[in-house]
């Protein structure tokens, strides 16, 4: 239950702050109607999957893997501090780029593979949570983390474009100050986890 707790936390996080993919869904929406805005949602099952497997393989070539362990959670908790300072401020840690208008499933794809805030998640938050689970533990954060991610950027975009201008930002503001909290949580967790492992 932690890992699929962990996941929910981490994806809805993600997919409520803004961010160029956020800003994609909302215009395919716009476009080309919900159909298209939920594939569109649903690019970082494309894009992570190399993500994931690049930063594994390098970890697993490693000799010292409660060393990495331990400095994995460190630099997971954080980042995860960081995140949660970002959402509280309601500053954007995915900061959207408007120049780009993309058009379609791949370019979406394309853009979240050259945006570095999957690389961050996966090398430190999310490959500390996989290199300590078990295989099924480790498929059900990527699967509930993507999925959580995917509907909850589609929900938010949905949202935007259906309330339009009577759209209230502080309910967005009061969710993302509450997931801060939550990341916060996590970040704790994993700075004991850490504690432990060099203890």
């Amino acid at each position: 239950m932690e890992y699929i707790a962990a996941a929910f936390v981490f994806g809805l996080a993600g997919g409520l702050n803004p961010g160029v993919l956020s800003i994609f869904v909302l215009h395919q929406i716009l476009k080309h109607g919900n159909r298209a805005g939920l594939l569109a949602s649903f690019a970082p099952f494309v894009s992570d999957g190399p993500i994931i497997l690049a930063v594994l393989l390098l970890l697993s070539s490693t000799q010292h893997l409660d060393t990495v362990l331990m400095l994995l959670s460190v630099a997971g908790a954080t980042y995860l501090f960081y995140l949660a300072l970002s959402l509280w401020r309601g500053v954007d840690v995915d900061a959207p780029d408007t120049r780009s208008t993309p058009a379609s499933f791949l370019t979406a794809v394309k853009v979240n593979l050259l945006n570095p805030a999957p690389y961050m998640f996966w090398a430190t938050v999310g490959s500390a949570y996989l290199l300590r689970g078990n295989t099924l533990q480790a498929a059900s954060f990527v699967v509930v983390m993507l999925a959580t991610l995917a509907l909850s950027k589609f929900a938010l975009a949905k949202s935007i474009a259906m309330l339009g201008a009577r759209f209230n930002p502080r309910i967005q503001a009061s969710i993302l100050k509450i997931l801060s909290l939550l990341l916060l949580v996590f970040a704790l967790r994993l700075l004991f986890q850490a504690w432990k492992m060099a203890a």
